[in-house]
């Protein structure tokens, strides 16, 4: 196994893509106070990115969504013809040693933006590391709203594949599935639970022509077994492998994204349990060498049941769960519909790699103080292990099915009453303190599933004045 796993890492870093940097940070992502204060650096630019987790397209009635693709060089982009529409998705491929540094990814998106002149609004722009220099890139897909009666939304985001099975050859299905979930993860979460309302826009390179047909070949496969439209789009064609999408979807639901209707008192509830995806992290370190895997064992954690935390996480990465969707669409008010704060949720946040830090996130948007007093977490004696060896960042990163839910008491309890229907672990773990400063109080110590104390440090600092 370790033999074939060194393989396929090789194979992985000759095709361009990052086969075991998402290790420590259990994602590929930039970290967003980076890309914040990155963006807030931008001066006099005609692209304007206030980043969020999704964009709120409006959908018209009877229109379906116009997509231009656009795919540009970062260091220095050929921009012939603008495209002149005013609103666009975006991704970008930095290399890790300038997204990790809020200066240098400034500067990188400054000289990139530069070569726009035409007015331009981004919502969803993820930032995607790379090890790799040649392997950068930056997207816009252009979405072109047309005139008409709105009889709902099309919230519409961009992913990509940040945690690799490496077991698996470069070519499998799986970094396709999981690219696609998590895109499907996040729409769901917005109450869009019909696969039939979904539309996807794949965003996918490889070096070679032969292996672009195989991943189109899975695309078609994972579009097929879920009913769902996907937009017959070519490859990059930047020659390094990746794993992405673009994708919207219709909801004729207001969507559950009240942030300021936050109010004191209301309770916070998570779907599923925190973590998880540290052990595929752990897994992968056992593969590497084989020392590690005596480690875990030493200290009374088999490789075994790393093993299949893994294999669980991974599923949950790969398939989608539309249950998710249907049941948050049930408890959000019809388009244009009042809002009932005892029978609706207020609000939902992604969870996700981030962990309990998507909570200071949620904060900031609720301008709220949030005090949580409880810290379910699958796996805990994983996550222990992980944070004691200082082997994963942060060990409440989490794999799908578990989000954020804001609301009343007798709101969030007919929600939790469906989702242990469905096979998920709802709990409340705190509630809203107060409005008027982002801040979070955790009463459990959080240390010991988080190896990032400066990043723990600044999540729990006291809101200023």
């Amino acid at each position: 196994m370790a033999n074939n796993f060194w393989d396929n890492v090789e194979q992985y870093r000759k095709l361009g893509f990052d086969p075991l940097k998402w290790v420590s940070s259990c994602s590929l992502k930039a970290d967003l106070h980076v890309v914040k204060a990155a963006l807030a650096e931008v001066k006099k630019s005609s692209i304007k990115i206030t980043p969020s987790w999704f964009d709120p397209f409006p959908h018209i009635e009877g229109k379906e969504p116009e997509l231009t693709r656009r795919v540009y060089d970062l260091a220095n982009p050929a921009v012939d013809k603008e495209v002149e529409v005013k609103r666009a998705l975006a991704l970008f491929r930095v290399h890790s040693g300038t997204a990790e540094s809020p200066q240098l990814l400034s500067e990188a998106l400054s000289k990139f933006f530069a070569a726009f002149h035409a007015k331009v609004s981004v919502a969803s722009a993820p930032v995607s590391m790379t090890e790799h220099p040649d392997a950068q890139f930056g997207m816009l897909d252009y979405i072109e709203l047309r005139r008409g009666n709105k009889d709902g939304y099309m919230p519409a985001l961009t992913s990509f594949t940040q945690v690799t099975d490496v077991t698996k050859e470069p070519e499998s299905d799986v970094h396709v599935r999981v690219a696609m979930t998590d895109a499907i993860e996040r729409l769901n979460l917005l109450g869009c639970g019909n696969s039939a309302l979904y539309k996807f826009f794949p965003i996918y390179d490889a070096p070679s022509e032969e292996m672009n047909d195989r991943i189109r070949v899975h695309l078609d496969a994972f579009m097929s077994r879920y009913n769902m439209v996907m937009e017959d789009y070519s490859s990059l064609k930047r020659g390094r492998l990746f794993y992405g999408t673009s994708a919207v979807a219709i909801t004729n639901k207001e969507l559950p994204t009240r942030y300021d209707q936050i109010e004191e008192g209301m309770e916070i509830m998570i779907t599923d349990k925190f973590g998880g995806l540290a052990a595929v992290s752990m897994h992968a370190l056992t593969l590497m060498d084989g020392a590690n895997a005596e480690k875990f064992e030493r200290a009374g954690v088999p490789v075994t049941a790393i093993t299949a935390a893994r294999d669980e996480a991974i599923k949950s990465l790969s398939e989608p769960h539309f249950a998710l969707g249907k049941i948050i669409s049930k408890y959000c008010p019809d388009y244009g519909s009042p809002y009932d704060r005892q029978a609706h949720i207020t609000a939902v946040y992604p969870v996700g790699a981030r962990g309990i830090f998507a909570l200071g996130l949620l904060a900031e948007l609720a301008n709220a103080h949030l005090a949580i007093n409880e810290l379910p977490l699958r796996h805990e004696d994983i996550a222990r292990l992980a944070t004691k060896e200082s082997l994963v960042e942060n060990s409440t990163a989490s794999q799908h099915g578990c989000h954020i839910l804001v609301g009343t008491k007798d709101a969030l309890s007919l929600v939790a009453g469906e989702l242990c229907q469905h096979h998920f672990a709802p709990e409340r773990i705190g509630f809203v303190a107060k409005k008027g400063a982002p801040s979070v109080a955790i009463e459990k110590d959080a240390g010991q599933y988080v190896a990032a104390k400066a990043k723990l440090a600044r999540l729990l600092a006291a809101p200023a004045g």
